[in-house]
């Protein structure tokens, strides 16, 4: 029987890439569902080898110290020098998370497995290959946006671009960009926007800007990027003159979904998946989590249709000469309101106002209760406790 490196059968191989499928698709807040094409063991072939998958088998969803995992794999008999080495090499293609940065009070190497999304397929930004690309859009368009885009809980949320917000608006700090980039503490790194690093793979570049260093990390995902050896340490004054030009470019914020935000992207309708997708629904406005919508005057409005060109949501509509606000379109970004030339566009706070998870840790635990259910996370919860392999 034909073998690989490492002395795995060949027709053994696709046997492991399922079990980490099904290992990554279980317990996680975003799973990974299994494909009739076969494109979640595609994409999983991309960066793991049949020997990097075993060991990924024995990680779990939360943080563990080198030594525990290890103590999983003494059975095969594999030296903790050559398990580190092993780990390090799988975090610098991006197929595991590097954890050190995300716990408190540890010492030492700490590891987890990481999810598609987010997870492996941003962590593939600055060297993300045309495959990979092509493979991972085929895999979202044959089903994997139901896992990822959902009415419930998400992994990103929408605030106003700085130019929209006025004192008027009563902006909290989880929801202003300056405040956020203000009161990060740690390195700031920024990075190439991977969604539309795949568009300039697949030869449909954005069109909208030539703008790629789009997305910024804060704290522990800023350390374990740059220790990644990708991405850009900046100050905060960069950070802000980046999401100036981002601004002006007509992009939409969305950092991720806590009130201390690991990372925030700068989408457009043309590249961002998300974006791209909720387009289509009817009511986009119930798939995001976003406390502000536009309002025009239409006493002050010109009918010259800046903002109809610039809304990446197609909320905005010219009805009897005057731009017109669909509710259930606007997502409340706030970009058409510094393009109107007569100042006809303001932000207005929606009635019932929606509170972010306190922080990176409590998004999750909520997105995995909204998935598996309280009876999944009685069996969890114990596993955790105990610290065993989830």
């Amino acid at each position: 029987m034909h073998k690989v490196n490492g002395g795995i059968d060949m027709d053994t191989s696709n046997d492991i890439y399922r079990k980490l499928q099904k290992h990554i698709d279980n317990n996680m807040p975003v799973g990974l569902p299994e494909s009739k094409s076969g494109l979640d063991i595609k994409l999983l072939k991309h960066i793991f080898t049949p020997e990097d998958a075993e060991i990924a088998l024995e990680l779990s969803a939360l943080p563990e110290p080198l030594e525990r995992i290890h103590k999983r794999l003494k059975r095969k008999g594999i030296p903790i020098e050559e398990l580190e080495q092993t780990l390090d090499k799988l975090v610098k293609k991006g197929a595991i998370l590097d954890c050190k940065h995300f716990v408190k009070k540890g010492k030492g190497k700490y590891y987890s497995k990481a999810m598609m999304v987010v997870g492996m397929f941003e962590l593939q930004a600055e060297k993300l290959t045309k495959e990979y690309a092509k493979d991972f859009m085929d895999y979202l368009k044959e089903g994997f946006y139901r896992e990822v885009f959902s009415k419930k809980t998400s992994q990103m949320r929408t605030i106003p671009i700085n130019l929209s917000v006025t004192p008027e608006n009563n902006i909290d700090t989880y929801d202003n960009i300056k405040e956020i980039v203000k009161n990060s503490t740690g390195q700031i790194a920024a990075l190439h926007c991977v969604c539309r690093e795949s568009k300039d793979l697949l030869e449909d570049p954005c069109k909208q800007s030539d703008i790629r260093e789009t997305c910024l990390l804060f704290e522990g995902s800023a350390s374990m990027i740059l220790d990644m050896g990708r991405a850009r340490c900046i100050s905060k004054e960069e950070a802000l003159g980046i999401l100036e030009k981002a601004e002006n470019a007509g992009f939409i914020l969305q950092p991720s979904n806590s009130q201390k935000p690991q990372f925030v992207c700068c989408c457009c309708g043309c590249c961002c998946e998300a974006l791209g997708s909720f387009k289509m629904f009817p009511r986009p406005v119930e798939y995001f989590h976003s406390n502000y919508q536009s309002e025009i005057d239409s006493g002050m409005c010109s009918g010259c249709e800046e903002c109809i060109e610039i809304c990446s949501m197609e909320a905005l509509a010219l009805v009897d000469d005057f731009s017109t606000v669909d509710p259930d379109r606007c997502i409340g970004c706030g970009v058409c309101v510094p393009k109107c030339p007569s100042d006809a566009i303001t932000l207005k706070n929606k009635v019932n106002k929606f509170i972010p998870p306190k922080d990176h840790d409590s998004m999750y635990q909520k997105i995995l209760l909204e998935r598996i259910g309280m009876l999944g996370m009685l069996k969890v919860i114990p596993k955790a406790i105990l610290g065993k392999k989830i």
